[in-house]
C-alpha cells in the first residue's frame, strides 16, 4: 500500500513534532492572555501593560539564543538535539501547570520566556533538517505542510487556550493539558529518523550579542538566501500587523463582537494555511525556485486586495447601538464579501512564503543552513517589532485602522519594488557567474 507523502516515515513524525510544539506555544500564550485580562489584572490599562510584556518575554529570545543556537543544530545531530529539546519542554510545562494553579504573573511571564528559549532553540532544528530527511522532489511540499500545519497550530491553540482557561477548574485544564501536549511531542521525536553534524569543527561562541552580530555578518556568503530570508521577514511583518489589529477593526469598524473576531482570526490562519499548502502546486521544481521573481506579482496582488477590503470597509461600515453576533454579522453580504478578501489576502501570504522557504534552504551550504535559518528568525523578530512600533506611530499620528491598512498596502507595493529589483540583479549576476564557470 502506498502512503500520502505526508504518512512517510521520514515526515511524519517530524511533522508533529514541530506541529504538537507550534500547538503548545499558542495554547500557553492565550491562557496567559486571558487570564490577564479576565482575572489577574486590575485595570485595562495594567492589563494591556502585561499583555505587552508577555509579548516581549516571548520574542526576546529569539534575539538572544537564535545565532547560538543556529550553530548547535550545525555542530551536532540535530535528531539528537530535537529531543532534548521536547524533553526540557515538558520540564518547562511543569513549571507551567504550577504557575498556572499559582495564578502568579510573574511566575507564567518566566515560564513564557523559557518557551520562547525553547522555541528558540528548536527553529533552526525544523527548517534545516528538511533538506536531509526529503529529497529534492519533496522539499517545497514538505515546506508547504509545515507552514500550513503552523497556523492550524496557532489557530487551535489560540481557540482552545483561549477557551479552556476560562472554563470552571481551567487552571488544572489547561496544566493537565500543556503536560500531554508536551508528552505527546516526547513521543514523536523518538521517531524522527537520525541525522548527522554538517560542521562538526564549529566553535560555539557563548557571547550571545557577539555571536549573533557574528552570523549575521556571515549571511552576506549567501546573497539569495538571505533576499530569502528578507522576503519571508517581509511576510512576518504584514502577518503580525494584520493579526494585532484584526480585533480593533472588527469591532471598531465593522461592529461585530468577539464571536466575529474569533471568526476574522480563523479565517485569517485557515487562509495562510490553505496558500501553504497549494503552493508546492504552482512551482512542482525545486530548481526552477531560483527565478522567484514571480513572486513579486503576489506581493502587488496583495496590496490590491488590502486596498479592495479597505473601500469596501469606508463603503459599507454598519451603524450599530450594540456589537454584532456572529449571526447578524453573517446576514450581510458585504461581510461575506470582507471575509472573503481577507482570506483571499492571507492565502497570497502563504502562497508567498512556502517557496522562500525552500530557496533559503536549497541557495545555503549544508554546514551553514541551520544558521541562515536562525538569522532568518532574528530577522522575523525584529521586523515583527518594527511592525507594532509602525502601528503606535501611526496611532499617535491620529490614525485610524483603515489608514493603518493603507500605508500597508502602499509599504507592500514599495516591497515588490524592492524585491523585483533586488531579486532581478541576484539572478543576473547569478547568469554572469554561471557563465564565466563554463
Amino acid at each position: 500500500m502506498r502512503h500520502p507523502f505526508w504518512f512517510k516515515r521520514h515526515f511524519f513524525p517530524l511533522f508533529w513534532v514541530q506541529f504538537l510544539g507550534a500547538f503548545n506555544d499558542n495554547l500557553f500564550k492565550n491562557a496567559l492572555v486571558m487570564l490577564i485580562t479576565f482575572r489577574l489584572a486590575e485595570s485595562p490599562e495594567q492589563a494591556g501593560i502585561l499583555i505587552t510584556m508577555a509579548a516581549g518575554f516571548f520574542i526576546l529570545p529569539f534575539f538572544l539564543f537564535s545565532a547560538f543556537a543556529g550553530q548547535l543544530a550545525d555542530k551536532f545531530d540535530k535528531t539528537f538535539l530535537i529531543r532534548k529539546i521536547k524533553l526540557a519542554e515538558v520540564l518547562i510545562m511543569i513549571l507551567g501547570a504550577l504557575a498556572l494553579n499559582a495564578q502568579s504573573v510573574m511566575a507564567l511571564l518566566g515560564v513564557l520566556f523559557l518557551m520562547g528559549v525553547q522555541s528558540a532553540f528548536f527553529g533552526p532544528i525544523k527548517y534545516s533538517i528538511l533538506p536531509e530527511q526529503l529529497s529534492e522532489m519533496h522539499l517545497l511540499e514538505g515546506n508547504g505542510w509545515f507552514s500550513a500545519s503552523t497556523f492550524v497550530a496557532i489557530l487551535l491553540g489560540t481557540i482552545l487556550g483561549g477557551w479552556g482557561i476560562l472554563t470552571e477548574s481551567g487552571q488544572q485544564l489547561m496544566a493537565w493539558a500543556l503536560l500531554s501536549v508536551a508528552v505527546l511531542g516526547v513521543i514523536a521525536s523518538r521517531f524522527v529518523p537520525s541525522s548527522q553534524s554538517t560542521d562538526p569543527k564549529i566553535t560555539l561562541q557563548w557571547n550571545f550579542i557577539t555571536n549573533t552580530i557574528q552570523e549575521m555578518r556571515l549571511r552576506k556568503r549567501f546573497p539569495e538566501a538571505f533576499f530569502a530570508v528578507l522576503a519571508i521577514s517581509w511576510f512576518w511583518f504584514l502577518g503580525a500587523t494584520y493579526l494585532s489589529q484584526m480585533p480593533i477593526m472588527v469591532s471598531n469598524v465593522l461592529g461585530g463582537d468577539d464571536q466575529v473576531v474569533l471568526l476574522f482570526l480563523s479565517g485569517f490562519s485557515i487562509g495562510i494555511a490553505i496558500g501553504a499548502w497549494l503552493a508546492h502546486r504552482f512551482q512542482p521544481r525545486v530548481k526552477a525556485l531560483l527565478d522567484v521573481l514571480w513572486l513579486g506579482w503576489l506581493l502587488i496582488g496583495m496590496s490590491v486586495m488590502i486596498l479592495l477590503a479597505n473601500v469596501i470597509m469606508t463603503v459599507w461600515a454598519p451603524t450599530v447601538d450594540e456589537p454584532l453576533a456572529i449571526l447578524a454579522f453573517l446576514q450581510q453580504w458585504q461581510a461575506w464579501l470582507i471575509w472573503g478578501v481577507l482570506v483571499a489576502i492571507a492565502a497570497v501570504g502563504g502562497a508567498f512564503c512556502v517557496p522562500l522557504y525552500t530557496l533559503l534552504q536549497v541557495q545555503t551550504a549544508e554546514h551553514f543552513r541551520s544558521r541562515m535559518v536562525a538569522v532568518n528568525n532574528i530577522t522575523n523578530a525584529l521586523l515583527m517589532v518594527l511592525s507594532a512600533l509602525l502601528v503606535l506611530l501611526l496611532y499617535g499620528l491620529g490614525a485610524d485602522v483603515v489608514d493603518l491598512f493603507y500605508a500597508i498596502a502602499l509599504l507592500n507595493l514599495l516591497a515588490a519594488f524592492w524585491y523585483f529589483r533586488l531579486g532581478s540583479g541576484l539572478i543576473k549576476n547569478r547568469k554572469t557567474v554561471n557563465e564565466v564557470g563554463d
